[in-house]
């Protein structure tokens, strides 16, 4: 049997290969069933050159700077091989990658802890606001209502409902790269105003809270790991250069589907989350699940 280096690969570096991965990879595999044996080569060589993955790689600790200059190094030898984004603070890179550069990369670079699938993340939000008993919330003879609180919504995008009017202090888009705050999905806006909304019927529990919208999902109510990552590096970043305005607290009614970590602090979302946790933002996540099978509850969840 012979065109079949990738399957080599795979057993090579299985360790190195997060398993979803590793499965997208031999899954190019099923045409071969009805191809030729001596067309193998070729059909493979084809695979290996034109097939591109989205991936995160995530580097040995103390090594980022230079796992990236090598990682950058090997896929200038490549087409349709790049580098994204970087994310020092859990030392790991997004990164477009062919199978044959995928191969040589794993080979040549000596810093690479672990390779994941750049997983799709989806919008999620099943629990409302009096299912919380959040609403008219006293402390002390003091309704709270979030005066003084600085919450990002990293989601769809945030509209710039009446409900939530004068509130929306920042915006970022990390899908269409637009400035203005908008929502072409909606569940951004939602998430914000249970969080915030200050509508007489329908008032969050924090109507008096700023808003800050952090869009890493598209349209349909999609993103990746590597947007959402880049959403969150964004509010610990902007907290560093706006130490007297900074945002209190991430909300991220969103997911991916569980995959089979040795352990969860294996998980890229994770890693970037407890950052941010750990430069004092509290985080809020979902509390949903894609039920009822075993391994439905999303990462982050």
């Amino acid at each position: 049997m012979f065109g079949y280096s990738m399957v080599q690969m795979v057993r090579a570096h299985a360790d190195k290969l997060e398993r979803p991965l590793r499965e997208q990879i031999l899954n190019l595999y099923k045409p071969f069933k009805w191809t030729p044996c001596f067309l193998h080569n070729m059909f493979e060589g084809m695979l290996k050159r034109s097939k591109k993955f989205s991936v995160i790689i995530e580097f040995e600790e103390g090594c980022f700077d230079t796992g990236c200059k090598a990682v950058d190094e090997v896929m200038n030898h490549h087409m349709m091989n790049k580098i994204k984004s970087h994310f020092p603070r859990v030392s790991c890179c997004s990164a477009d990658i062919t199978p044959s550069g995928l191969e040589e990369m794993l080979t040549s670079c000596h810093h690479i802890k672990r390779v994941y699938l750049n997983s799709e993340v989806k919008a999620f939000l099943n629990v409302a606001v009096p299912s919380a008993k959040a609403q008219n919330i006293v402390r002390n003879g003091t309704r709270l209502t979030g005066n003084g609180v600085k919450i990002a919504i990293i989601d769809t995008g945030i509209y710039p409902h009446p409900d939530l009017s004068g509130r929306i202090t920042d915006f970022v888009d990390f899908i269409n790269n637009r400035t203005e705050a908008y929502d072409d999905n909606g569940h951004g806006t939602h998430c914000a105003g249970d969080a915030a909304s200050a509508s007489v019927n329908y008032a969050g529990p924090a109507p008096g809270a700023n808003l800050v919208g952090v869009k890493v999902l598209d349209k349909m109510g999609s993103g990746s790991l590597e947007t959402v990552m880049q959403g969150v590096e964004w509010c610990i970043q902007y907290n560093e250069n706006n130490p007297n305005n900074k945002i209190d607290i991430i909300s991220m009614s969103l997911g991916s589907t569980a995959q089979n970590y040795r352990t969860e602090d294996d998980d890229p979302m994770v890693k970037i989350v407890e950052e941010a946790w750990a430069s004092g933002i509290v985080v809020c996540v979902a509390a949903g699940n894609e039920g009822p099978e075993k391994s439905t509850i999303a990462s982050l969840e």
